[in-house]
């Protein structure tokens, strides 16, 4: 029978004194984690008695109730009771080198995204395609619908971004999308270009063309629609002026001045400092560019396509526009937009293309294939730059690598465009006819294209660690345990590597009595998670700490890495998967740091256990003094 959430968090509140014992109130993996302002008003037998609680501990100055699995469901009704706060829903903090945890935050915000950049960019591939082989004009009214919502997503990215940077520091959505709004806005865009009618203010910063905040603060002329970097380097500032607000504002007050204070802070801080940054950073780099170009044209386009995916982040390819215009006006050929984005746009495809290949995730496949076709076939590298490349950092290696040669072949073959035709891709090759040999560049750009993809795919492909490959095993040689039959349950594996321990060893009364379920526990040997079994990840702490699976075989896995380690709030825990994923047995889980959680003085004893035993038969782990990963740990029978 399904636990009443709301009837069961009603009995634990009265009988550990009421709401206002009770001072703050949060959940790990299994239990409910309360600070009581008074632990001697709890009724303990009382708490234990109720249907659905396991056991009650005591344990650093916490009342903690053993709930199981369920208590991530019980505590959104027990939160309903009073001003509770669910610590365990904070972000994990990072760990690890700051390009780790750079990388790390960049990717955090934008896979959420991923879903809307891969529909949005395989509609471009689609829209591309269609106007290429001329079966619609791109004047049509079905093309321009159609196209609107497939460029409107990447137009309005900044404002998608303040919502998913509002999810990763747990700020006001709202109020952060309202940032990139004002990025967005029309009248912004016609403001700072000048071309506004109430424009009047208008001048120059620094050789800049700029107008003014109060009339006296310049803000640089800057194009920020599809740009990334001016929201990220905002989420600091967002945070911390939400903060603030919300710390300065009166309760009476709070609902209006927290956020004016908030727009009043951000807005100047946005417009002046921050936003312009990558503006003003791309200009200098189309200057250097210019002097590079004039001395070693070769080497300037290989270095430019090679830095061309981090120049798309910040949005800074814009200040490239005027170069290549320029380009075409005066030379009738552009040999700086056109070619090294043409290289880039590619090998971002290659690199996701290797990664697909090397997989043996179904969605990360998935995801691969449909981010390299967006990439190089229609030059939209969003989905593979943010959700592929970027977030498993090497495939970037690759994507770069290929880049950098395939525009140095390029350079030395003089392959130049002569019109812009969409996003540069393998589908715009076209844009390389003209000039004297009319064919030159685009069987040259043919031939570069496809090196720089093979390039760009090999070194993806090698560099990129697989997180659902297996780690290695030995067959498990237990003998079956007496009394029951073999081959009427399923085998649960090891998830990790280590020596073997009973669940009595584990130092905490909850695992040890069995109260949660039978199982063993292990002392890890190295820092990894596997999946037991083929199923379901039910559970997936923020914290990194816990994982609970769903088994196809019916079995529910709990598998809690270290003792107490709730409290170092994800420090020294990487997850490698995501609750709600398929996993196979053999997929990696979780990378943990082993040395980390042991200085910071944490027990890595790790059990294992089968929190709905009671529905079987039996639940035998296998005698062993130590197992490796995927060897059976523990049988079932029905």
């Amino acid at each position: 029978m399904a636990m009443d959430y709301a009837d069961v968090s009603k009995k634990i509140v009265a009988a550990v004194g009421g709401a206002d014992n009770i001072s703050s109130a949060t959940h790990c993996m299994t239990r409910l984690r309360l600070v009581l302002k008074d632990q001697g008003r709890a009724d303990d037998s009382r708490v234990e008695n109720i249907k659905g609680v396991k056991s009650v501990i005591k344990q650093g100055g916490q009342y903690q109730v053993v709930i199981g699995n369920e208590v991530s469901n019980l505590f959104k009704e027990f939160s309903r009771l009073g001003n509770f706060t669910d610590g365990g829903g904070e972000a994990p903090k990072a760990e690890g080198p700051a390009i780790q945890r750079l990388f790390g935050f960049v990717a955090g915000c934008l896979t959420p995204m991923l879903p809307a950049m891969l529909g949005t960019g395989m509609l471009k591939v689609v829209l591309t395609l269609l106007t290429t082989l001329q079966v619609v004009s791109a004047t049509d009214a079905t093309y321009q619908i159609f196209y609107s919502i497939a460029d409107g997503f990447f137009y309005f990215l900044p404002v998608f971004l303040g919502w998913s940077i509002a999810k990763k520091v747990n700020g006001s959505a709202p109020m952060y999308m309202a940032v990139g709004a004002l990025l967005c806005y029309p009248d912004i865009v016609g403001l700072m270009g000048g071309t506004l009618e109430s424009a009047t203010e208008y001048g120059e910063f620094l050789g800049m063309g700029c107008t003014y905040l109060f009339g006296v603060i310049p803000v640089i002329e800057t194009t920020y629609t599809s740009s990334v970097v001016p929201m990220l380097l905002m989420a600091p500032v967002m945070k911390w002026a939400e903060d603030f607000a919300d710390r300065v504002s009166p309760n009476v007050l709070k609902a209006f001045l927290k956020p004016l204070l908030f727009f009043l802070i951000c807005t100047p801080v946005v417009m002046v400092v921050l936003g312009p940054i990558g503006g003003v950073i791309g200009n200098v780099m189309a200057t250097a560019f210019n002097a590079m170009y004039g001395a070693v044209p070769w080497l300037t386009v290989g270095v430019l396509s090679a830095l061309m995916p981090f120049i798309v982040m910040t949005g800074m390819h814009y200040a490239l526009i005027p170069l290549f215009m320029n380009n075409i006006a005066t030379l009738g050929y552009d040999v700086v937009v056109l070619v090294t984005m043409f290289c880039s746009n590619i090998c971002q495809g290659g690199a996701a293309f290797g990664v697909a290949a090397k997989t043996k995730d179904v969605e990360t496949r998935s995801e691969g294939i449909a981010c390299g076709i967006s990439a190089a076939v229609a030059g939209v590298t969003e989905p593979a730059l943010y959700g592929i490349n970027l977030r498993y950092m090497k495939p970037m290696i690759g994507a770069v690598t290929g880049a950098g040669i395939a525009g140095l072949l390029v350079g030395i073959m003089g392959v130049k465009g002569y019109t812009m035709g969409g996003s540069p891709s393998f589908l715009s090759l076209i844009t390389f006819i003209g000039g004297d040999s009319p064919y030159h560049s685009v069987i040259w750009g043919a031939v570069c294209g496809v090196l720089g993809l093979a390039i760009s795919f090999a070194v993806s492909f090698v560099l990129f660690q697989d997180p659902q490959k297996q780690a290695a095993g030995t067959p498990d040689a237990a003998a079956e345990p007496a009394g029951v039959q073999a081959g009427t349950g399923e085998t649960i594996a090891a998830p990790l590597t280590g020596e073997v321990k009973p669940l009595s060893e584990v130092a905490d009364d909850a695992f040890s009595s069995g109260a949660l379920g039978q199982g063993l526990a292990f002392v890890p040997a190295q820092g990894k998670v596997y999946a037991p079994a083929d199923g379901e990840i039910t559970t997936f702490f923020p914290t990194g700490h816990a994982i609970g699976l769903q088994s196809d075989g019916g079995a529910e896995i709990l598998i809690h890495v270290g003792m107490d380690t709730v409290k170092l709030d994800g420090k020294g825990f990487t997850p490698k998967a995501a609750q709600g994923s398929r996993v196979r047995k053999g997929d990696l889980l979780l990378e943990f740091d082993m040395d980390l959680i042991q200085k910071e003085g944490y027990s890595m004893i790790t059990p294992m256990i089968i929190t709905n035993s009671d529905e079987f038969a039996n639940v035998v782990p296998v005698n062993a003094k130590a197992l490796q990963t995927g060897d059976t740990a523990i049988r079932i029978y029905r």
